[in-house]
């Protein structure tokens, strides 16, 4: 599997469209002119690529709750304090920009995939001892 994860900046404002096809619209444009860009350094890369997907602020605003699609991070002094979490209270992650590698969005899926794998393992561990005491949910 290979992720491809674009930057632009965006205001919120620039999204909010008055219909849903304004926006998906504009949402296909944004990818066909990332592909196209992209083509230019990765020849014929629409032929390797199985999925695309654009991400707004609005999709942030949908996902976060926050309103405009506000954000926060933090710097280094918040990245042991977030890691130590799920040691104080047993399975609370938190995955956000935490000044990891990079801040902003880009630091926030660096660290939620680190995240991510750090659940999965709970879960694995979780289902492993369900099928070796025999429970089912």
């Amino acid at each position: 599997m290979r992720s491809i994860a674009p930057s632009t900046n965006a205001n919120y404002d620039d999204w909010a469209y008055q219909t849903e096809y304004q926006y998906t619209t504009a949402k296909r444009e944004l990818i066909e002119s990332t592909l196209d860009a992209l083509d230019r350094y990765l020849p014929r890369i629409r032929s390797k690529v199985d999925w695309v997907e654009a991400s707004t602020p609005c999709t942030f605003e949908h996902y976060t709750l926050q309103s405009g699609a506000a954000s926060f991070g933090t710097k280094y002094e918040g990245l042991q304090v977030s890691m130590d979490l799920p040691s104080r209270i047993h399975g609370l992650f938190h995955a956000g920009s935490v000044g990891l590698i990079m801040s902003g969005w880009l630091g926030t899926i660096n660290y939620g995939v680190i995240v991510a794998n750090k659940v999965e393992a709970l879960l694995a561990q979780r289902g492993a001892w369900r099928e070796q005491h025999q429970i089912r949910i």
